[in-house]
């Protein structure tokens, strides 16, 4: 019985077999860690940088200062900032929003891919972000609000950028501020100290923007930019959202369910 005659390959031929490069336990922890700091910066900071607002229309700094006096304040940069939360606000509960948008041109705001539960396709046509969809009244169950980064007049280029959250009662207050400053002063509003307070006539805490004046510390503020608007694009932590169950809001008083609502996951 023949049998076949074995061949060697010829030169240059033979198929070369890629070994798998062998990566130590602590190079990958290396690189993880890298990804972590990477990821921190894409991230919203935590409340330390946020000026708060209290029910009793009072600022409170992020130095630890509280006080209901205005604030003399330049707006570096701002952005438009969406926020819809499936659950009721409970300050001993902050859970993260289910679906969320940051943009520099309000027109222009789209569901980050980043949210948890997105509600549509673009903020223009959700049904979230229509007057009458919240459960409590006649408002907007997705919160329009506009997100400032700013600085004290007095600011130094080792001077802390805070943020300062304009809510939708005065966010026509604000947008007006900044089409005045530029009608006035042909300048964004960077280029002005503005005084930041409380509306007199109304029982809750929404903020105004008045009396600028010309900015004599531009050279501080403005290579400051670039860091803010960075700043202000950060998308919010939800890495804990769905740890609990959702609470869905009830459907705004006299309209039923939403029913073939569109909702891209």
């Amino acid at each position: 019985m023949a049998t076949a005659k074995k061949t060697n390959p010829k030169p240059g031929t033979a198929v070369a077999v890629k070994k798998a490069t062998s990566v130590s336990v602590a190079n990958i922890r290396e690189a993880l860690q890298r990804q972590a700091l990477a990821n921190a910066s894409r991230i919203e900071p935590g409340g330390g940088k946020n000026i708060r607002i209290g029910q009793d229309k009072s600022f409170s700094l992020p130095d630890g200062t509280k006080t209901r006096e205005d604030l003399q304040l330049v707006v570096v940069d701002f952005v438009s900032r969406n926020e819809y939360y499936d659950r009721p606000y409970s300050k001993d509960d902050v859970s993260p929003p289910a679906c969320f948008a940051i943009h520099e041109n309000p027109k222009m705001l789209v569901p980050s891919d980043n949210s948890p539960d997105k509600q549509a396709d673009s903020c223009a046509e959700c049904p979230m972000n229509v007057f009458g969809s919240s459960p409590t009244g006649g408002g907007k169950a997705c919160s329009n609000t506009r997100l400032l980064a700013v600085l004290p007049p007095d600011a130094t280029e080792d001077t802390e950028l805070w943020i300062l959250k304009v809510s939708p009662t005065a966010i026509r207050e604000f947008d007006g501020f900044v089409a005045g400053v530029n009608r006035t002063f042909g300048l964004p509003p960077i280029g002005v100290v503005v005084t930041v307070g409380f509306n007199d006539k109304m029982d809750y805490p929404s903020l105004v923007f008045k009396d600028p004046v010309p900015n004599e510390n531009l050279e501080s503020c403005f290579p400051r930019q670039d860091e803010a608007r960075e700043l202000l694009m950060r998308e919010p932590d939800v890495s804990k959202y769905g740890q609990e169950a959702p609470k869905k809001a009830a459907p705004a008083r006299g309209k039923p369910a939403a029913r073939g609502r569109v909702v891209t996951r």
